[in-house]
Order: C-alpha cells, then sequence, then structure tokens
C-alpha cells in the first residue's frame, strides 16, 4: 500500500514539474515582440477600390452557400479556440492535440496558439473596420451575437488566423499531412464569408499575418524545444518514421486555391490592380521593382542585406548565406511545380502589353508567383534572424513580391498565392531539425558580426491599454497597437 502511495506521489510531482516548465516557458514564448500589423500589411481596402468591389462580390457569393451543406459545416465553424480547431483537425492529424493525454503536443500547440493570437486583436482595433452584415444592414447566418461582433473590428479575421495557425502547427509536427491540414484551414477561414462576419481581405490578411506569428516563434529557443519535443512525442504514438533530413521527407506542398476564372471579378480585379501598378514603373518603386527581378541566392541576399546592416555572402557570413540558399532553393523548387500543375498566362501577354524593360516572366506560368513565395519565405527566416527589424524585414518581403505587378508579369492573385505559399514552405523547412539548426547557425552568427542592439523581451509600455484578439482588453505584455489614456492610438 505504501509502495502504491509513493508512486501516485511521484507521478503527481512529475506532472506537477511538467506543468511548471510549461508554465514557464509559456512566460518565456509569450513575452517576446511580435511583429506589427499596420507595419507591414496593407490596410483593408477602400471603399471606392476595385478590391473592395470583390470584397462585395465574393458576400454576395457565399451568401448563396448557406443553405447547402457547406452552409452547415460553416455554422459549425462559429466555434472558436484551440479546443475546437483541434477537433476540426482530428480526423486528419490522427490524434486531438489539446487532449492532456498528450502533454508535449499540447504544450506546443496551445504556446502557438496563445503567441500568435495576440496580434490579431491590435490590428482590430486600429483599423475598426465594419463588418459586411453591419455595413449592409444584413442578417448574419451565425449563431453568434450580432450586436457584439459590430462593436469588434473586423479586419483580420480571428477565426481564419486560429485555423492557419493551427494547420501550420500541425504540418511542423508531420509535413506527410500537410496538404490536408492547409486546406481544412483555408476552410475553416472560408466558412467566415459564408456567416457574413468577415471580408476576403479579412481572411486573406489574416493568414499572412499568422505565417509572420508562427515564423516569429521559431526565434524562441524555448518554443524549438517544444517542437522537438511534439515531434518525438507524436512519432511515439503513432509509429511515424520521420526522415532523416528535409530532402527525404515530404517535399513539396500542393494545395493552392484555385486560380481566378477569367470570367469571374476576381480576374477584373486582377486587371485592375494591374493597370493601377503599372503607373509606378516611371517612380522610384518602378525601379525597385526592376532590381527586384533577381530571383537568385544572391538577388535576394543584397535585397535584405541593407536593412540587416551586412553583408550576406558565402565569404563573410556563410550561415547565414546557406540559410538564405537553401530557402531559395527549396521555395523556387516547389514553387515551379506548382506552376506547371497550373498554367496561366501572365498578364503582359494577356492584356497584349509589354513587360517592365529589364525584367522577366515564367517560361512555366504567372500562377504562383515564384518572387512572391520566395520573397515572403526568405523574409520570414530573416526576420528571425535579427528581430529587431521584423517589421521592415516583412515588409521588404512582401514588397518584393508585390513588384511583380508592377513590372507586368504577374497577376496580383498570382502574388497573394504565392506569398501564402512561402509561408507553407517554412513551415515545411522548420519541421526538419537540421534546418532548425541551420537557422539557430546563422542568428548566432549574425549576432557575431552585427552592430544591431537586440530588442528588448518585454517592451516598456506606460499607461496604455492592450487588445486581445477580439478587440477587448488584455493583460500587460501585448506588443503592437497600443491605445493610450486619451484615446489616441499608437504603433509600437
Amino acid at each position: 500500500m505504501k509502495k502504491n502511495l509513493n508512486i501516485t506521489l511521484l507521478i503527481l510531482l512529475l506532472c506537477c514539474g511538467v506543468q511548471a516548465f510549461y508554465a514557464q516557458n509559456l512566460t518565456n514564448v509569450m513575452s517576446m515582440p511580435y511583429p506589427t500589423a499596420v507595419k507591414y500589411l496593407p490596410p483593408p481596402p477602400d471603399s471606392l477600390s476595385m478590391a473592395y468591389s470583390w470584397d462585395v462580390h465574393q458576400y454576395m457569393y457565399y451568401k448563396t452557400l448557406r443553405d447547402t451543406e457547406r452552409g452547415q459545416q460553416a455554422l459549425i465553424d462559429v466555434n472558436y479556440g484551440s479546443i475546437y480547431v483541434a477537433q476540426r483537425m482530428e480526423e486528419i492529424f490522427g490524434l486531438n492535440v489539446t487532449s492532456p493525454k498528450y502533454p508535449s503536443i499540447r504544450n506546443m500547440f496551445n504556446t502557438a496558439i496563445n503567441y500568435i493570437s495576440q496580434a490579431c486583436g491590435a490590428a482590430k482595433t486600429y483599423y475598426n473596420r465594419q463588418r459586411p452584415f453591419d455595413r449592409f444592414n444584413d442578417q448574419l447566418f451565425s449563431s453568434e451575437s450580432a450586436s457584439t461582433l459590430s462593436k469588434q473590428g473586423s479586419y483580420p479575421s480571428a477565426h481564419s488566423m486560429m485555423g492557419w495557425a493551427a494547420a501550420l502547427l500541425l504540418a511542423e509536427i508531420n509535413p506527410e499531412l500537410q496538404d490536408q491540414l492547409y486546406e481544412c484551414g483555408y476552410e475553416y477561414g472560408l466558412s467566415r464569408l459564408i456567416i457574413g462576419a468577415h471580408w476576403q481581405s479579412d481572411v486573406d490578411a489574416a493568414r499572412m499575418m499568422t505565417s509572420a506569428m508562427f515564423a516569429r516563434l521559431h526565434a524562441n529557443d524555448d518554443f524549438m524545444a517544444m517542437v522537438g519535443a511534439a515531434q518525438a512525442s507524436y512519432d511515439s504514438i503513432t509509429h511515424h518514421e520521420r526522415p532523416l533530413s528535409l530532402d527525404q521527407q515530404h517535399k513539396f506542398v500542393r494545395f493552392l486555391p484555385q486560380m481566378p476564372d477569367s470570367t469571374t471579378a476576381a480576374f477584373a480585379n486582377d486587371v485592375t490592380r494591374y493597370y493601377e501598378n503599372k503607373k509606378l514603373r516611371d517612380s522610384e518603386r518602378g525601379q525597385q521593382a526592376q532590381a527586384d527581378d533577381d530571383l537568385t541566392v544572391t538577388g535576394l541576399s543584397n535585397a535584405f542585406s541593407a536593412m540587416l546592416g551586412i553583408n550576406i555572402t558565402m565569404q563573410e557570413t556563410p550561415a547565414l548565406y546557406s540559410l538564405v540558399e537553401k530557402v531559395v532553393t527549396q521555395t523556387r523548387d516547389n514553387c515551379i511545380a506548382l506552376q506547371q500543375e497550373n498554367p496561366r498566362t501572365a498578364p503582359y501577354i494577356r492584356l497584349n502589353d509589354e513587360l517592365m524593360p529589364s525584367t522577366s516572366a515564367s517560361s512555366v506560368s504567372s500562377y504562383p508567383s515564384c518572387h512572391a513565395a520566395v520573397g515572403w519565405a526568405v523574409s520570414l527566416v530573416l526576420m528571425d534572424v535579427c528581430p529587431t527589424y521584423q517589421n521592415e524585414i516583412l515588409l521588404r518581403g512582401r514588397e518584393y513580391g508585390q513588384s511583380r505587378v508592377i513590372t507586368g508579369a504577374n497577376w496580383q492573385s498570382d502574388v497573394d498565392a504565392g506569398q501564402m505559399l512561402g509561408g507553407m514552405v517554412f513551415a515545411n523547412l522548420v519541421s526538419d531539425s537540421t534546418f532548425r539548426q541551420l537557422l539557430s547557425q546563422a542568428r548566432q552568427e549574425f549576432n557575431a558580426v552585427s552592430s544591431v542592439t537586440a530588442i528588448e523581451n518585454s517592451p516598456s509600455v506606460d499607461a496604455v491599454h492592450h487588445y486581445t484578439l477580439d478587440g477587448r482588453c488584455a493583460t500587460p505584455g501585448t506588443h503592437g497597437i497600443v491605445v493610450s489614456s486619451n484615446g489616441k492610438k499608437e504603433i509600437r
């Protein structure tokens, strides 16, 4: 009897120790300053723009799905939180990752969800965008409170962010399931269009924000340890045999949304964006677009070197150069494979126009944009190398892809799909322990040669209100958009 009591006490002590260790790791992760969305993402579309017309079109279209089986799924997807999205993906993943039976996986998943969720509320509060059902004085197709939602900004979509975060996290644990997980996370976001709570651009922005927050996590040693523990636990539970290297595992992402048909409003939006961006060719931004045409490792290294304050070369910074080379190669090869499956004519050819001088276009397909995918993926890894300039690096990565619309080589939807692909490829890369080691070596090398002062983990904010995912007041430590006591919005 005494022996059994001792065993029980030992188990309780171990459980308490695990929980205390998790609590400390959670504190360390949550204290990291995160990227500020309004500094690297565009604002929601102006109501006089073609992009807004596209938002309206999508609202009207998805309303037609409410009386279908897909509409019923959208009603179920009103459920929100880490427990629900874990259940949503349980059939694909094979485990309910929020179950206490899998503490290592649960801790990694919940920590990441908690961290990623912080960024959304600040942006919602800053933009305070009116929701579509409210804009058209329409009925909300949801069990949620319409009056409560009306008080919260719609840009970006918190549900979409949660679903996409779950997909990225679970794909990191088992990349062989990545395409099914991405499709599930993508559809979870689209459910917000069906019920009328969000615009299309809200959902699109949420996925981009999520990939930035997901990448930022990987600069934290505590979280990296959680990832390794979660993968080991998953392999033990499911008898999954993890490949020895990235080159041997499920290599390419295959999931992408369907490209716009030429008879749709989406294509009209593409055409309008083409001519809007063409006006920039004779400007300083146009010159930058020409320079961004170089899709080589050297070209990408040069594009980001200036803001990092160092030269990324094989001679001066071999670890950093090798990191960029790995990301460029993996992302570009994945993109070309998808282009071969999705033939699309480049805009300058489709519109019988001229490509901007000294730039190139894909001979395979314009969908998705390789430049957008590579530029965004490289910005995600370099943000982890130099978190001090995370907003500037992310903005540069987004602009690198947007340059392709200016040159006429890609449609806007090509760029949007490319940037989404870049985030998925990053999740594929960091699922491999050898890549995580390379990322760590590059960070150490940068810290050794750079004069950049690292940002503090716990930023000091005086007399401000912080906001959670739904825009309500949160606990101290939030970093992003804050509102001072006099009501003035500030970017931190």
